[in-house]
This record gives C-alpha cells, sequence and structure tokens, in this order.
C-alpha cells in the first residue's frame, strides 16, 4: 500500500478581505502544478483516490492532480485533512478505503509532522515545500513508524525556474 503527500500548491497570501478557506491557488501556483503533475506519471501509475482537506486550495490542487491523471470522480473532500490534520486521520481513512494508492493533500505543518510519524517512531524533520510530492510504502495495512519514504519531490524540481 502507498500513501503519497502533496501539499497544495502557491496560494493567494493571506488578507483580512478573505477567509483563510478560502485562499485560491496563484496562476503560478496552478501551472506549477499541473507541471509537477504532469511530471509525477512517470513515477506514479495512478492514485485510487485524492483525499484533499475542504480548503480552496487543496481542493484546486486535487483538481489538477485528477485532471492529469484521467480521475476526476475519485476527489475526496474530507473535513480531517483541514489544517490541524492528525497521521492518525491518514491512518483512519486510508484504512477505511480499498485500494492501494491514495493521495493526500494537504497543509503544513501537518504533512512533515504525518511524514515523521509514518516514517520514525523517533521524530523527523522534513522541509515540506509547496506542491512537493511524498511516497511512503506499506506493508498490507498503514501503521505508524511502519512506512518507508521511496521519494519526496518539491514541484519545483519540474520546473525550469527554481524561485
Amino acid at each position: 500500500m502507498n500513501i503519497y503527500l502533496i501539499r497544495h500548491g502557491d496560494a493567494e497570501k493571506a488578507s483580512i478581505s478573505k477567509k483563510d478557506f478560502d485562499r485560491e491557488l496563484t496562476q503560478s501556483g496552478k501551472i506549477k502544478m499541473k507541471v509537477a503533475a504532469e511530471s509525477w506519471k512517470n513515477l506514479v501509475d495512478e492514485f485510487d483516490y485524492i483525499i484533499t482537506s475542504p480548503l480552496v486550495r487543496t481542493i484546486q490542487t486535487a483538481q489538477i492532480i485528477a485532471e492529469i491523471f484521467g480521475i476526476e470522480n475519485k476527489i475526496i473532500p474530507d473535513r480531517k485533512l483541514s489544517p490541524g490534520c492528525t497521521t492518525n486521520s491518514i491512518i483512519e481513512v486510508t484504512n477505511s478505503l480499498s485500494g492501494e494508492d491514495f493521495a493526500f493533500v494537504g497543509h503544513q505543518p501537518d504533512l512533515s509532522d504525518i511524514l515523521s510519524d509514518l516514517i520514525s517512531n523517533k521524530g523527523t524533520f522534513v522541509d515540506f515545500k509547496k506542491g512537493a510530492i511524498a511516497k511512503i510504502s506499506f506493508h498490507n495495512r498503514v501503521h505508524q513508524a511502519k512506512g518507508t519514504l521511496e521519494f519526496l519531490i518539491p514541484a519545483n524540481v519540474f520546473t525550469k525556474t527554481n524561485p
């Protein structure tokens, strides 16, 4: 079983005129996510589901990935992935679904903490950049500290310029 953790793309700056929930991907963020997702097709055969935080920027990120992979009907927004998401939430959602390859689109610092919890019981620092993807593999079911980190790739690797 494989879990792919994906941080949403570049989003609008926080402002008093817009709720954090409603912040959208920037045009640049959309382009970077499209380029990255196209490149991921060389590393990932498929996603059984894309489970995403309900915030606008994560749903937009999930929609870009789903379109590239041709699985638009397999996006599951879940409030358990909202900011403050826990490793137990990821494990619970994964083990409740059938399939082998699950993408989770979420936020920082949650994704760094979840990745650390899934691969170690000692704590690992992970710099999880916007638009990055991490693959963690498991034998059978997902359990804390039982995963193997296969890769962690920032979106900028797939673009010509690295801002």
